[in-house]
């Protein structure tokens, strides 16, 4: 084979590969959602900017079944992440509302499946937590629950 055909070939291939990487840029350009993007972002800002409300200190003993004599406790110190704009709104309310809110989660919370407290990451406590204290909020100002601390006992 002579250089001049190898070149030839050479010059071919690569011709060929970048038509292929040209109509594969063209056709994907289409592929990502725009709006999705941006919302995504501004998710990360929002999240970004939470403040920190404490919902205060609980110390609830959970009824057992009837027939059995075991019994558990649970106590914990809860606090909500609000956006910076919600945070007056959400301690006005827990100001005003306090016994109401901590009635609200001791039912809550005594109505919930042993199996939905233990699980690790505690993610039905903290839904249950969030749903019942925006239910008494406009907007569902609450993102998210976490815990200063958490223990669970067997009595």
């Amino acid at each position: 084979m002579s250089t001049n055909n190898l070149l030839s070939q050479f010059i071919t291939v690569r011709f060929v590969l970048l038509i292929g990487c040209a109509a594969n840029c063209i056709a994907l350009t289409g592929c990502y959602d725009a709006k999705a993007l941006v919302e995504a972002r501004r998710a990360v800002a929002v999240r970004a900017r939470l403040e920190e409300v404490d919902l205060g200190e609980f110390r609830i003993t959970l009824p057992g079944p009837y027939t059995e004599r075991k019994r558990a406790e649970i106590h914990f110190r809860a606090f909500g992440q609000v956006a910076n704009r919600d945070l007056k709104l959400v301690q006005q309310t827990l100001e005003k509302n306090g016994p109401d809110l901590q009635n609200r989660l001791l039912l809550v919370v005594r109505q919930m499946k042993m199996q939905e407290i233990q699980e690790p990451s505690l993610n039905t406590l903290r839904d249950s937590i969030a749903s019942a204290i925006n239910d008494t909020l406009p907007g569902d100002p609450l993102q998210s629950v976490g815990f200063y601390c958490f223990g669970f006992v067997n009595l």
